[in-house]
């Protein structure tokens, strides 16, 4: 019997997206981070008492969302992706955060939940592993 080799698995095109999205955010370019998001979607970031906790929704609220991030950080938040499985309505990215605020630093393994229509992503879930541990990053 003989071994044939597969044929090289190809990733679903929403996988490309996701990945697509995160070097453009690690890379600072809005206007693909814009391209890519609906103009009515929204960002859940878990916790209550962190500066960035809640929804943000719209486009616009999400873009100001991300540049606190950087701001509220110095520019020292860094996203290091690690896999990403996506299928046709969605994705999920998990990616580990780092950064470092007032003295205090973060090391954050994520999971992001992503709804994508229409090759834009229109609800994005944030779940962290340690939510006490992001909340008083972020306080």
């Amino acid at each position: 019997m003989t071994v044939r080799d597969h044929a090289p698995r190809t990733e679903h095109e929403n996988a490309t997206r996701v990945r697509e999205l995160f070097a453009a955010f690690r890379h600072g370019d809005a206007g693909k981070v814009h391209a890519a998001i609906a103009e009515d979607a929204v960002w859940h970031f878990p916790g209550r008492r962190g500066a960035l906790a809640g929804s943000h929704r719209g486009r616009g609220e999400i873009l100001a969302f991300l540049g606190r991030v950087m701001s509220l950080t110095g520019g020292t938040f860094q996203l290091e992706l690690e896999e990403v499985l996506a299928g046709d309505r969605g994705a999920v990215a998990f990616f580990r955060g780092r950064a470092e605020r007032a003295g205090r630093r973060l090391d954050n393994p994520t999971c992001l939940r992503m709804r994508i229509e229409h090759g834009r992503v229109v609800e994005l879930w944030e779940f962290v592993w340690d939510v006490e541990h992001v909340e008083d990053f972020w306080a």
